[in-house]
């Protein structure tokens, strides 16, 4: 073989390389999630995950992430480096409206994620100019709980919170985004309009104050309310519904209830921060997540709430009752805590003090 023809072969297997180099870089094969740690992120790993790989190629590293503050200060500083600790990160509703005020996350493509048309309404998240920024993972409720032992009666609205003698026996979360101020909200001024200036905010919360003569417990530790619960300690409050059945099932002396004026719903989002080098990849795994089938394994291995109408699913009346409920949910308005900060926190706690 000629030199000439040699140099020409050698160019030709270069530039193929290159170019295969080039195709296969554009999907990565694997991508980097981060989850909350513990049981959280452990059972995403061993019974979710895979199953994303299987349907894709695509394998999953996945690392646990810290409390909400601490991993948004984390994504913070490592955008200002142009770098990212995860592909895709799974973040609360008030991490997102943050991180999105600060132009954290990627602009994803909703016609790569198809499965997302399926989502519940809310679920798909954009910004001003109608690009996707987030898509909803899972949700969890939080509910009127009772003591059945002080009362078999499962109250039917959140009025009676404040109509029902309690013993004296009542516990609530002392932070003012538990949803009890949405509850109070919706059940005594109509709805969510009255907190949006600073004196509808404070009519809420004098209505919350008439509580007090009943209330034992302003908890931040949520296990000290349920082992309380559990004992008769306190008579009923605001709990987690998926955490309050489990506990029910283990046989102690409580009940979740959904109040008709809906349970307080808290939601979970998939993000991609901004300096991710594999979203067409993080693309691939919201589509996977969002698949109605994936969704009620989360329910069934994670004990969430799904983001899909729970008849696009495969689960039981049963297994759907243990997560969540058909009665349309309160949700927290986030960006009226962020927007009223300091000033709202500062007037919910000389409230509870008084």
């Amino acid at each position: 073989m000629g030199l000439q023809m040699t140099n020409t072969l050698t160019k030709i297997a270069g530039a193929a390389a290159l170019a295969l180099v080039g195709a296969t870089g554009a999907f990565a094969q694997e991508i980097t999630v981060s989850a909350w740690g513990g049981f959280f992120e452990e059972t995403l790993k061993a019974e979710i995950y895979p199953g994303f790989t299987e349907a894709t190629g695509i394998e999953v590293r996945s690392i646990a992430q810290p409390a909400d503050q601490a991993w948004l200060t984390q994504l913070t500083n490592a955008a200002r480096a142009k770098k990212t600790p995860a592909d895709l990160s799974l973040v609360a509703a008030e991490v997102l409206a943050r991180g999105q005020s600060i132009g954290l996350w990627a602009k994803l493509d909703g016609g790569a994620m198809p499965a997302t048309d399926g989502l519940s309404e809310g679920y798909v998240r954009t910004d001003d100019d109608g690009n996707v920024i987030a898509v909803g993972a899972l949700a969890w409720y939080t509910t009127f709980v009772t003591n059945t032992e002080f009362t078999a009666d499962a109250p039917a609205s959140w009025a009676e919170m404040w109509t029902t003698d309690w013993d004296g026996k009542l516990g609530l979360n002392s932070a003012p985004n538990s949803g009890l101020m949405e509850a109070t909200a919706v059940t005594f001024f109509g709805g969510y309009d009255i907190m949006e200036t600073r004196e509808g905010l404070e009519q809420v919360i004098a209505k919350i104050a008439e509580l007090k003569p009943q209330v034992s417990l302003w908890y931040r530790d949520e296990g000290q309310f349920q082992q309380g619960l559990e004992a008769g300690e306190y008579n009923a409050g605001l709990y987690y519904h998926d955490v309050t059945n489990i506990s029910a099932a283990d046989g102690n002396p409580v009940q979740s209830n959904f109040p008709k004026e809906g349970g307080v719903a808290s939601d979970a989002f998939w993000i991609v921060p901004r300096d991710s080098q594999n979203i067409e990849a993080a693309q691939q795994f919201i589509n996977y997540m969002s698949q109605p089938e994936v969704q009620a394994k989360l329910v069934r291995t994670l004990g969430v709430a799904p983001v899909v109408p729970v008849g696009s699913t495969d689960l039981t009346a049963e297994e759907f009752a243990a997560v969540g409920s058909d009665i349309a949910p309160l949700r927290v308005q986030t960006e009226i805590h962020l927007r009223e900060g300091d000033w709202l926190s500062d007037k919910y706690l000389e409230m509870i003090s008084q």
